[in-house]
């Protein structure tokens, strides 16, 4: 399959008539072709969208798709803005990518190239680059001022590593010397000119060059393999000019190190009675449960595990998944369903958005812990709602920012408008709420949760994750239609056992959160005293802004140089300009562990490096 990105160096410069041509032109022999208008703004209710006109007008029979539709003639993120909703762009790419295979994929933009498209800046270019498409396919006015606009969009999509080339097309009847000096301009810029399209006509004046360019002879492609890596290459290059590669590397435990980039806020990784409860378990049940839990992979410590977690969190029903990720994956992406919808906070887990993107329910990200803008959303749609159900989407603490929503306001909300809550406790569990259950609990509001999504793998120092809930048939639902739990082998029943003693030895230690509180107020101060951007607040995670990627993995180069292991976090993990350093503290973090951190931040800051 082939991709090809339609964009263009403005608005009204006749996108859909060269999505039409191009359709036309890719289907003729047969081949299936796929016309996808990524958003559409300026949509009349019941008014013919772009990607039905456009594949009208090829004659031909080409799918058309409709990702997003606004009813305001604005730019993408301002339309969306309009009616509450944000855009992401790590969601439009996962729909994309979630749509039918077929011969040739046209993706037709909104607006110009440079267009935002989400609150992180994004634009078309963007989208493009992290979609690996192909070919971009810039439409340009044929008028005075073409070779500028051409100059400006094919710069944008150069830097953003698009393979890129300008479709003139003439909107109007075009004056001939302005056309001659149009062709000769943009040959004398280097800008490369695909093809030409007359006023009122259907296809570009021989558009032989530009199919043999977008579809170059069989023979002459490398075999699969190769094409695949080349794609994956690509993409690899697209991140390392942004400076987004990830890596992988192996982590050496060495005696002496301050550790503060995991997520054992209770330092219990290496407890001896959780090593000893692994014994056990591994002498009675082995090291694997050797089978998915509906065959006979779910064994008795599962279950005791479950009847642990629910008596901790005040819950009836549960289950055991094999990560945070497989189990927020399967709750969102199995029971909100098309005709329902989401509210979400701005920045939940990327996991959480996985389940969402595949569920066919309506999303609207509302801002990060903003519960006015979350009331006026569930008013807005509260009247007149015969069918479908409302989801609200939040965690307690956000593992990137530490902080968290005002729960109790949440759950007097839920009682107001009867939604079905959906939390996720990772990174509050041990930190917070009676025996360490969490903010949920410590807010008095488990009674207004439905789904409880914890992890096993942080504070409780083992794997996996689980679900709590309310009604006995959203758990029964899931065994019985998500895949993560079907078809994966269960956890080991030794990490079961783990989690259970983790469980009592929380409970023990839930007695010095209070001190835990302060010490994490107390660094924060002094951050902020020593001219740091650190948030206030009490949790365990607590992010340093510094905005600059290269600061941020500088700033932990230094610290890993004097035995300090601290998380750089960049984008797309987190908001374009939003790089920080993030500290995970734990309990047995000390005055003395945050003088030593401040005099090498100094250091590094003073450019003694």
């Amino acid at each position: 399959m082939r991709t090809i990105l339609v964009t263009g160096s403005d608005t009204g410069v006749g996108k859909t008539r060269v999505t039409a041509a191009l359709a036309r032109l890719l289907g003729e022999g047969g081949a299936s072709v796929q016309i996808v208008k990524v958003v559409e703004t300026g949509v009349a209710p019941g008014g013919e969208g772009d990607a039905v006109r456009a594949a009208r007008m090829s004659g031909g029979d080409a799918a058309t798709i409709t990702l997003l539709s606004f009813r305001d003639a604005l730019a993408p993120a301002a339309a969306a803005r309009a009616v509450g909703a944000q855009l992401s762009r790590e969601d439009l790419l996962e729909r994309v990518r979630a749509l039918p295979p077929c011969d040739w994929r046209i993706c037709e933009g909104a607006g110009g190239i440079a267009s935002p498209l989400d609150a992180e800046g994004g634009d078309w270019a963007d989208f493009g680059s992290d979609l690996a498409v192909d070919a971009a396919v810039i439409v340009v006015p044929d008028r005075l001022g073409a070779i500028n606009q051409a100059r400006l969009a094919f710069l944008r999509a150069s830097a953003a590593g698009l393979r890129a080339g300008v479709w003139l097309n003439a909107v109007d009847p075009v004056d001939a010397a302005v056309a001659r000096s149009n062709r000769v301009g943009l040959s004398e810029s280097g800008v490369p000119v695909w093809a030409e399209q007359g006023h009122g006509e259907a296809l570009p004046t021989d558009p032989a060059p530009l199919i043999s360019l977008l579809n170059p002879p069989l023979a002459a492609a490398p075999a699969a393999p190769a094409r695949i890596g080349d794609r994956c290459r690509d993409a690899l290059a697209g991140r390392d000019r942004k400076r987004q590669r990830r890596t992988l590397r192996v982590t050496a435990r060495t005696a002496g190190i301050l550790d503060l980039s995991g997520n054992d806020y209770l330092d219990l990784a290496r407890d001896p009675e959780l090593a000893a409860a692994a014994s056990r378990a591994i002498a009675a049940e082995g090291t694997s449960a050797s089978a998915s839990p509906l065959i006979t992979g779910w064994r008795e410590p599962h279950a005791r595990l479950v009847d642990a977690l629910c008596a901790w969190h005040g819950f009836s029903h549960g289950l055991i998944w094999t990560s945070g990720y497989a189990a927020n994956a399967a709750v969102l992406g199995e029971l909100p369903r098309e005709g329902d919808l989401v509210l979400a906070d701005r920045l939940i887990h990327r996991s959480m958005i996985a389940g969402l993107t595949r569920s066919g329910a309506r999303l609207i990200r509302y801002p990060h812990l903003d519960l006015d803008r979350l009331e006026a959303i569930l008013a807005e749609h509260r009247a007149g709602r015969d069918e479908g159900c409302i989801f609200v989407v939040t965690e307690s603490v956000f593992s990137m920012d530490g902080d968290y929503p005002d729960m109790a306001r949440l759950g007097r909300l839920k009682h107001r408008f009867g939604f079905c809550l959906v939390v996720d406790e990772a990174h509050a569990l041990g930190w917070y709420g009676p025996g360490g259950s969490g903010l949920v609990r410590a807010t008095g509001i488990e009674g207004e949760v439905d789904v409880l999504v914890g992890t096993l793998g942080k504070t409780l120092a083992s794997g996996g994750a689980y679900t709590l809930f309310r009604d006995e048939a959203l758990r029964d639902f899931l065994v019985n239609s998500a895949g993560e739990f079907i078809y994966s082998t269960a956890l080991p029943p030794a990490n079961a056992a783990i989690a259970e003693a983790a469980l009592a030895r929380v409970r023990d230690l839930a007695a010095g959160q209070s001190g835990w509180h302060a010490i994490s107020r107390e660094f924060r101060a002094a951050l902020r005293a020593d001219g740091w951007a650190a948030p206030d607040g009490d949790s365990p995670i607590i992010p340093v802004r510094l905005d600059d990627e290269g600061a941020a993995l500088g700033l932990a180069e230094a610290l890993g140089a004097a035995g300090i292991r601290a998380a750089a976090v960049r984008p797309p993990t987190v908001p374009a300009g939003t790089s920080r350093l993030r500290f995970s503290i734990r309990r047995t973090f000390t005055a003395a562990d945050g003088d030593r951190i401040l005099a090498v931040m100094r250091a590094w800051r003073k450019g003694d490096r």
